[in-house]
């Protein structure tokens, strides 16, 4: 930005300014404490001001107002937030839906853009990208800000009903062929049907369609369920696709393109909705390779500690997160440390979404559910048995005794961090003395975005951050696991102002954090002295007690995050937004 152009003020001044405000409007002192030690938590994802508006201490409009007269900004209401021409053009689309700021104007050099609030953690994105130019601030209401920007970016698709068909199947292909996307969504409205592709964990718009097309683009989008690897229509009996006729159930299908060498499964879900019928199509590449596990996103020690336990003759290791976090995908760059050329590994997978060479994978299917798959594994004489999910108890009950008479077992199951899968394997009826004998380890993890390393720039507040992190990075130095790939400068950093090759988003692809927990001497002592009782949290403060200490391997899933952030991986927000809800949160 031009030296002259007005910059914004510091945002913990903004904070008691506001707070102040707040008292003179009689909201209590109790309440306020309240608000402030909530804000703690999402300090890194928000400022106080959207805090402060969630919690319903404040209006949008007044805290708008506040903000704009604490920097001596313009206030610009709804009815005066207009965008002339294509001034909005100056600010890529993804910066301007993500944080809350759209270009008004452009007159005679400067430009004009409104903000919601400027002390926003990710708002130094917005004047990365708007570098070398002058700038006039306004303040409107964020929810105003946001219809104005969904209203101005609207990509409406103007296409004919004979030509849905090869919309579609190019959507499909381009989906296929474009860098981080798993899913697309098909979302009815009243007026319009918005597609949506989800790149990167993150949903961003592909189009919108007139409502009058929504029931012609969703019966187009099941009938692409019915074609062949070369796209041709098989019809829906032969090839077990979705039922276009069939508006009132919910419904599943699978397809399999191909695109030259690149072969993609796709997996249809549709759900009746009020405004129509919500489609997801979510996209596996099946020739994609799986990388090793420094490359998920391990650092060193990590990778070193889970070959090392993958080398056991017996017991159950567990992968937990939240669904589309990478489970598979870590279980699948284990495989190579399995030994598997001198050992039978079988597995059962629901899909299977990668091919792995020396073992024999089972799909899922109406026939074959997970508990019958463990049961006819059995016969197969297997060393190794990979089971893609614990669902249900009877999957939980076999896994866990096949794991105590002589084979190791590796699945994942959905739990919030690694220690709380103990909890959600007592849940689904587990003994307690069953996890304790069985359970070698528990790995937990996340996934957070990586910082484009073309326009990635310092993060404004990084002193603090390596002053609150300091022992966690001195104690990652002393181990030699701090090396930054390449040799790129080592420090905190944030997205910048995007550029061609992160499709001006400022990141590309994602990375995997992680925790290691195992039921060591006093979590085995807490999980059989309270049986069904377990409580994560005491477990939990036994490896906090554990790392500061000085104990290597029991950092939690934030600091290794935070080490991640220090090496230009990620950002610090991308790390605290995986993390908040996180027990060993530190």
């Amino acid at each position: 930005m031009r030296a002259g152009a007005t910059q914004p003020g510091p945002g913990a001044d903004l904070d008691a300014f506001l707070l102040a405000r707040l008292a003179e409007a009689g909201v209590a002192e109790r309440q306020l404490s309240s608000a402030l030690s909530y804000h703690r938590e999402v300090e890194a994802r928000q400022p106080a001001s959207r805090t402060l508006v969630e919690l319903g201490l404040a209006s949008d409009e007044a805290m708008a107002r506040w903000i704009a007269e604490f920097h001596g900004w313009r206030y610009l209401p709804r009815e005066e937030l207009r965008v002339e021409g294509d001034a909005y053009k100056a600010l890529p689309e993804a910066i301007a839906r993500n944080r809350s700021a759209i270009v008004i104007s452009h007159k005679g050099g400067r430009l004009t853009v409104a903000v919601a609030d400027p002390t926003c953690p990710q708002f130094a994105q917005v004047r990365y990208a708007l570098e070398g130019s002058a700038v006039d601030w306004v303040v409107s209401p964020q929810a105003d800000i946001a219809a104005r920007i969904a209203e101005t970016y609207e990509s409406s698709l103007e296409v004919r009903d004979n030509e849905l068909e090869r919309l579609v199947e190019d959507m499909i292909r381009d989906a296929a062929h474009t860098r981080g996307v798993s899913d697309i969504h098909c979302i009815p409205g009243d007026r319009s049907c918005d597609i949506r592709w989800r790149v990167d964990g993150e949903l961003v718009p592909w189009g919108t369609l007139p409502g009058a097309m929504k029931e012609a683009v969703c019966a187009q989008l099941k009938l692409s369920s019915t074609r062949g690897a070369d796209g041709r229509s098989r019809g829906a009996s032969a090839s077990g696709g979705l039922d276009v006729a069939n508006r009132l159930d919910a419904q599943d299908a699978s397809a399999v393109r191909e695109y030259g060498s690149k072969r993609v499964s796709l997996r249809y879900s549709v759900i009746p909705a009020v405004n129509g019928e919500s489609i997801v199509i979510r996209i596996l590449d099946q020739s994609a390779q799986v990388g090793t596990l420094e490359e998920l996103g391990m650092l060193e020690d990590t990778a070193i500690r889970f070959r090392t336990e993958l080398k056991r003759p017996n017991g159950m290791i567990l992968v937990s997160g939240p669904t589309g976090h990478g489970k598979s995908t870590t279980l699948a760059a284990s495989v190579p440390w399995l030994d598997s050329r001198s050992k039978r590994v079988l597995s059962v997978e629901d899909p299977v979404e990668y091919r792995l060479r020396t073992v024999t994978q089972a799909p899922v299917g109406p026939r074959l559910p997970f508990a019958s798959a463990l049961r006819a594994f059995l016969r197969h004489n297997p060393d190794i048995i990979i089971v893609g999910e614990i669902r249900d108890g009877e999957t939980a009950a076999l896994a866990t005794r096949l794991a105590l008479t002589g084979h190791l077992i590796l699945t994942t199951v959905h739990a919030n961090s690694a220690i709380q899968a103990v909890s959600r394997l007592l849940d689904l009826g587990v003994e307690a003395s069953m996890i304790a004998a069985t359970c070698r380890l528990f790995l937990g993890q996340r996934l957070v975005r990586r910082l484009c390393p073309s326009c990635r720039q310092p993060h404004r507040n990084a002193p603090a951050l390596r002053s609150r992190y300091l022992r966690v990075l001195r104690e990652a130095e002393a181990c030699g696991i701090l090396r930054a790939p390449d040799g790129a400068p080592k420090g905190f950093f944030e997205a910048g102002g995007g550029c061609e090759s992160c499709n001006r988003s400022g990141f590309v692809g994602r990375s995997g954090i992680f925790e290691f927990r195992d039921l060591r001497r006093r979590v085995a002592e807490l999980l059989l002295e309270n049986r069904g009782h377990f409580d994560p949290a005491a477990a939990e403060a036994v490896f906090a007690a554990a790392a500061r200490g000085g104990e290597p391997g029991t950092r939690c899933m934030r600091e290794d995050g935070m080490l991640k952030a220090f090496l230009g991986v990620t950002t610090p927000e991308e790390v605290y937004g995986a993390t908040m809800d996180g027990l060993g949160a530190r």
